[in-house]
């Protein structure tokens, strides 16, 4: 009993993942089809969270986030207007419609050494409309010199960057306006070059129902 004790007790210790003081808290909405959650995620001290995304990161020296996206503290929206809470979840990133970033998914670049800033490639900014059923989202986008949207969305990443965005219709939780979004291409339905300024959207009043409890079916006597 006591080599079975030894063994479990790291397995326990190491779910608790989370708690690793490395790791930086990033408030985010991820919008799957048929759900949205307000949660939070996790990225390392010099990691965006685009990094995570298309990557992964490390927490208690073990590899996490490489297919799936960890989640805590989650709200759930689902298009039947029931509402749940979890206290954590993993999103398979194929899945992943789009990530909007609520706060914390940047790094401080004050300190980064002024070296390594100059290594920073410049970029062109090119304004687009990209079509996500149900959403569209209008934003900035980011190419290479001398290069356009046609080689953004080409790339090698999943996730793409966009910056100032405008979603419409407004997600679940009331909001449509967020700084940086990461959208999973695969997911794009179409994109275009588009300067026209988006309609404001104005947010539905949602009925939110809380979703039962699913209760486990008792075995026969």
């Amino acid at each position: 009993m006591d080599e079975i004790m030894q063994l479990e007790s790291p397995v326990r210790a190491d779910g608790n993942w989370w708690n690793d003081t490395s790791l930086k808290r990033v408030n985010a909405v991820v919008i799957i089809a048929g759900c949205t959650l307000a949660a939070t995620t996790y990225r390392a001290h010099q990691q965006r969270l685009l990094d995570v995304l298309n990557r992964s990161f490390v927490a208690n020296s073990h590899r996490i986030g490489k297919e799936f996206l960890p989640l805590t503290e989650v709200e759930a929206f689902f298009d039947s207007g029931e509402k749940e809470n979890l206290a954590s979840t993993h999103i398979n990133k194929s899945s992943i419609l789009f990530v909007a970033e609520r706060s914390g998914g940047q790094p401080d670049r004050s300190g980064v050494p002024e070296a390594e800033a100059k290594l920073l490639r410049p970029k062109i900014v090119v304004s687009a409309r990209v079509d996500i059923p149900p959403y569209t989202l209008y934003g900035k986008m980011y190419a290479e010199l001398q290069q356009g949207l046609v080689h953004v969305i080409e790339g090698e990443e999943m996730f793409l960057p966009m910056t100032d965005v405008f979603i419409s219709p407004p997600l679940p939780t009331g909001e449509w306006k967020f700084s940086f979004v990461a959208i999973n291409k695969h997911q794009i339905v179409r994109v275009e070059d588009s300067l026209a300024a988006p309609k404001i959207p104005v947010p539905a009043v949602r009925k939110v129902r809380r979703r039962k409890p699913k209760v486990a079916a008792s075995s026969p006597s």
